[in-house]
């Protein structure tokens, strides 16, 4: 079988496609495998724990078992969560929903990490969870992956198809290391229900695409800020010493900007500024009022050029005592690309306070190839400010574009 081959041969092996096409089994019978070889621990982690449950304790593990292993016994701990073979390895349980039940599962050593619908999960979970495999024995040590493809954006597609580390767009050392294998339920109609199928083929041509044929989907259209979460982004701030810097997008309704400071590699974003049939003018007595005179601000560069009152935008801040940072305004995908690398590796926190910006980067959508600034006139200004000052002072690496005067914000 062309799975399990792959599983033998790599380090890190993704079952990816539609819904119902045998991953799941397949790498839990793999996990059982290599469980009766070695007195060994392994794990088996998704999003939530009531999923991990549901899916894998009490419906695909018991298949594979009765189906495979008819005549290999097995305890379960139902206190802690994990079974038991008879060489005594051991096989846990753990959702990243349940932080007390996370630390426990993080602070033991494992020799295979299994990720069932990753898709669901963060890549910075993901890097935590990989630095458990260290269990001493004999075994090779491995990652598992299964998943519904979801767009070409998500880390999933740079790591496995693009073969791109996905927080750094550079390739990565050793892409040998790294299996993937298409799987769809049309070869799975053995143990399928054909109106499952049907149900299937019925479906919109963008879900139809991804769960009945594991296509992933094409990023122009979605969640322009998929990495962004609220409950891991949004925290209280609070300023410390050293330079403040006001990120800002001109234009005449909104005028927008945001308050940050940038220190342990981390972006910390205390207040923002959000004025509608404004000018530069009037953002400067809102940033004066606010207690920012002296601020660095981190401008959209279009503010050399543009005039307000026959002055620039720039001169204008520059007369009320702001420092201009020079800066050049990135191609639109690269400075996108940008925040969500730095959201995947929880490098960015929002105060609650910036509502405008957090309903960006919860809201702002791809649409045809462009950000969708039409369905609401009001998106994509804050998200915009805050993008630029991200990558003027922690840029994506590798080749990056400046965006000319003929593209489309």
């Amino acid at each position: 079988m062309q799975a399990i081959k792959l599983l033998v041969m790599h380090f890190m092996t993704a079952l990816y496609g539609g819904s119902r096409s045998g991953k799941t089994f397949i790498l839990v019978y793999a996990l059982i495998i290599r469980a009766s070889k070695v007195k060994s621990r392994h794990v088996i982690i998704r999003k939530t724990f009531s999923a991990v449950k549901r899916s894998i304790v009490f419906d695909t593990l018991p298949k594979v078992m009765s189906i495979c292993f008819p005549n290999l016994t097995y305890e379960i701990n139902k206190t802690d969560w994990f079974i038991t073979l008879p060489n005594g390895s051991e096989i846990w349980f753990g959702g990243l929903d349940d932080k007390k039940r996370a630390e426990k599962i993080l602070g033991m050593e494992f020799s295979t990490i299994y990720f069932n619908e990753a898709s669901e999960l963060d890549y910075s979970s993901i890097q935590i969870a990989i630095s458990r495999l260290a269990e001493k024995n004999s075994l090779m040590k491995k990652i598992f992956f299964d998943f519904n493809p979801p767009t070409k954006a998500h880390w999933s597609y740079w790591l496995f198809i693009k073969k791109l580390d996905p927080l750094e767009n550079e390739p990565l050392e050793e892409p040998e290391l790294y299996g993937h294998l298409l799987m769809n339920p049309k070869d799975n109609v053995d143990n399928i229900d054909e109106n499952y199928l049907k149900i299937l083929e019925r479906m919109p041509e963008k879900d139809r695409e991804r769960f009945l044929n594991g296509i992933f989907g094409d990023s122009d259209d979605g969640q322009a800020y998929y990495a962004f979460d609220r409950d891991r982004h949004v925290k209280e701030t609070k300023k410390v010493p050293g330079t403040i810097f006001v990120t800002m997008d001109f234009n005449v309704n909104p005028m927008t900007a945001s308050i940050m400071q940038y220190y342990n590699e981390t972006f910390y974003f205390h207040d923002e500024i959000f004025l509608p049939n404004s000018d530069t003018y009037k953002m400067c007595d809102a940033l004066l009022r606010k207690g920012y005179k002296g601020c660095k601000i981190i401008p959209d560069s279009t503010g050399a050029n543009r005039k307000t009152s026959g002055k620039s935008d720039h001169d204008i801040l520059k007369d009320n005592g702001f420092s201009i940072m020079p800066t050049f305004n990135p191609f639109v995908t690269d400075r996108v690309n940008n925040v969500n690398r730095l959201f995947t590796a929880d490098r960015v926190i929002i105060n609650p306070k910036c509502k405008k910006l957090i309903n960006d980067f919860e809201k702002v959508s791809w649409k045809n190839n462009k950000l969708d600034q039409k369905t609401d006139t009001d998106l994509t200004h804050s998200s915009d400010n805050a993008g630029y000052g991200m990558f003027k002072l922690d840029p994506i690496s590798g080749k990056i574009g400046q965006r000319t005067h003929t593209e489309k914000r």
